[in-house]
């Protein structure tokens, strides 16, 4: 049976999020907004979690994007190669927003089925509350796929992630028509050398700009 619930977008109620964790911290899955489409939430710790995501969206072994409840999440969990200092400013600078940044890590805090074996995770902090809530609730971090089948359109809407993922979610929370509609910008940070994974709602000349920007005068 197909189980849905309704919420804001912009003031995600209370009730609706404690129901949400309580089935992710159960190791179920659970499909909201965010501010670019529709995604799969889950807990990104255990390894039977993630599983879950992959069997419900039929997905290979391909890396899963993580979503943070903040910038300082995210810094507890990166290499230590990189300058904090600067990384934190520029992550707050293009955070909450529609950027994923993909970054070098340190092993064996999040499931190793989230990276297979890559030394990197791609984090994003989204503008929408409802993950932001849960992440925080759930030590800092939730899946953040998005919520269709593998390889098919993605979802931003809940009747086009329900089509397509069906039975295999435990809750489905309907906060209307994703904001964006399309995917986030990827890029990439490693050693210092910043570059683009995938277009999408901002420009790499911008991000490209905001992380110069920072390295020249932090």
């Amino acid at each position: 049976m197909i189980r849905t619930i309704n919420t804001s977008y912009i003031m995600p109620s209370f009730n609706v999020v404690q129901e949400a964790y309580r089935i992710i911290k159960n190791c179920g899955l659970v499909v909201g907004i965010t501010d670019t489409l529709y995604g799969v939430f889950a807990d990104p710790y255990r390894d039977e979690c993630v599983e879950k995501v992959y069997l419900a969206k039929k997905r290979g072994k391909k890396p899963i994007p993580i979503l943070a409840s903040n910038t300082k999440a995210v810094l507890g969990l990166i290499d230590e190669t990189y300058d904090k200092e600067i990384l934190e400013k520029f992550l707050n600078a293009i955070w909450p927003g529609p950027v994923t940044v993909v970054l070098k890590t340190v092993p064996n805090v999040l499931s190793n089925m989230i990276s297979w074996e890559r030394n990197t995770i791609g984090f994003r902090v989204p503008a929408a509350p409802l993950p932001r809530k849960l992440a925080e609730l759930n030590g800092g971090f939730i899946t953040g796929t998005s919520a269709n089948i593998s390889g098919q359109i993605p979802a931003r809407e809940i009747n086009e992630a329900i089509r397509q993922l069906g039975n295999g979610i435990d809750l489905y929370i309907d906060s209307g028509t994703a904001p964006i509609g399309t995917g986030s910008t990827v890029v990439e940070l490693i050693n210092d050398n910043l570059k683009i994974i995938r277009e999408g709602p901002v420009p790499y000349t911008v991000i490209r700009k905001i992380y110069s920007y920072y390295v020249e005068h932090v």
